[in-house]
């Protein structure tokens, strides 16, 4: 199982890389509905009852699946669907990795591979990769069957409302246009595309991060449902989508976008083994259980203290010192925080972040010390 998808998967910097601003200005988060993703969401939804509670025996999963619901019922006709049984068999496999198989098709009801599936994903489905790459393949003939069958571009037209009103929720918290030319001259790196894919018809608190490869560059996906409870009227229109949560928008488009900066880069087999050598460091952050292994900790006090070192690159001092203080439980981020100012000090020595990863990591010495 795919463990990891929700992991695998942020003045002096501006000058001393002038290459990257022409290109990142062009830039700008972008939030769409991919129609692929819709499709597979109604899919795994008739396969997902257990998280259609009522209002009594669970109010709050009541509250945040009012959508989900509307579109479980929608389909609940197509329920035997063979495309369901290959979702329930696949799901089996790679778990939510069946959403980003349609990152990597064309538009349904074509079936057509626009890029190769990671292989980390085909190696989740058969140990060969032809035989897992055939799978994939058949499977999404059977989506496409479904589309056809259960006219699913009706069903998008008829609640076109709905997904407006989720990018617009979303787009009024995006954070402002110099976001991403700053994030990426202060990593030293450039992304094709960052996408943040609204995904309203699945239970809130969920998301998924992923990014595609293609002709060389490396495109981001942000795949998110609903962040909070959804509002509906007695007719059932759609009167909030679950997505004005400034904090939560700020925690995709800053905080997971950070992530994907770092986390390829860490991963690498040489700079992996030399971050794990410092695994006796790793003490349980208060309050968020989820943080199990050196790693990830190392990982996510990264990205801690790229969010604060980009907001004060930004010119937002105050941003800086309120994410500075709901951080404070992580105990190693004053020692990050002083590394990523030795490495803005030392541009022309460090043009990217992946030049200063082993100097940062050789200075976890002095946390053993203390």
């Amino acid at each position: 199982m795919l463990h990891f998808l929700t992991k695998a998967v942020l003045a002096a910097c501006l000058l001393l890389l002038p290459h990257l601003p022409a290109v990142a200005q062009q830039k700008e988060i972008i939030v769409e509905v991919n129609k692929n993703i819709e499709v597979l969401c109604a899919l795994n939804n008739q396969l997902s009852a257990a998280f259609l509670r009522d209002s009594v025996a669970d109010p709050f999963l009541y509250t945040s699946t009012r959508l989900m619901r509307l579109n479980y019922e929608h389909f609940l006709p197509y329920q035997k669907h063979p495309a369901v049984e290959a979702t329930q068999h696949l799901s089996d496999k790679i778990g939510t990795g069946v959403y980003l198989l349609g990152l990597f098709y064309e538009e349904l009801p074509r079936v057509k591979q626009k890029q190769p599936v990671s292989e980390v994903i085909l190696r989740e489905i058969h140990p060969h990769p032809d035989t897992a790459a055939q799978v994939v393949q058949a499977y999404m003939q059977l989506v496409a069957q479904f589309y056809q069958d259960t006219r699913f571009d009706r069903y998008l037209r008829q609640n076109q409302p709905t997904y407006q009103l989720a990018i617009q929720e979303v787009r009024k918290s995006l954070p402002g246009r110099a976001f991403l030319p700053t994030l990426e001259n202060y990593y030293g790196a450039s992304k094709g595309s960052y996408h943040l894919v609204v995904m309203p018809f699945f239970k809130s608190g969920w998301g998924l991060s992923w990014q595609v490869e293609d002709h060389g560059k490396t495109h981001l996906y942000n795949i998110a449902a609903p962040m909070q409870e959804q509002v509906l009227d007695r007719n059932k229109r759609t009167l909030a989508a679950g997505y004005d949560n400034p904090t939560e928008i700020r925690n995709l488009s800053v905080h997971e976008f950070g992530h994907s900066f770092v986390n390829p880069l860490t991963t690498q087999p040489p700079l992996e083994a030399q971050i794990n050598q410092y695994a006796h460091l790793f003490k349980p952050i208060p309050h968020q259980p989820q943080y199990t292994d050196w790693l990830t900790s190392f990982n996510e006090h990264l990205v801690r203290a790229g969010e604060i070192r980009i907001a004060l690159q930004m010119g937002t001092a105050q941003g800086a010192q309120a994410l500075q203080t709901s951080y404070r439980d992580w105990m190693y981020l004053p020692h990050f925080l002083q590394q990523l100012s030795r490495y803005e000090r030392n541009r022309i020595q460090y043009p990217t972040l992946a030049s200063f990863l082993p100097d940062l990591v050789a200075s976890l010495s002095a946390l053993g010390q203390k």
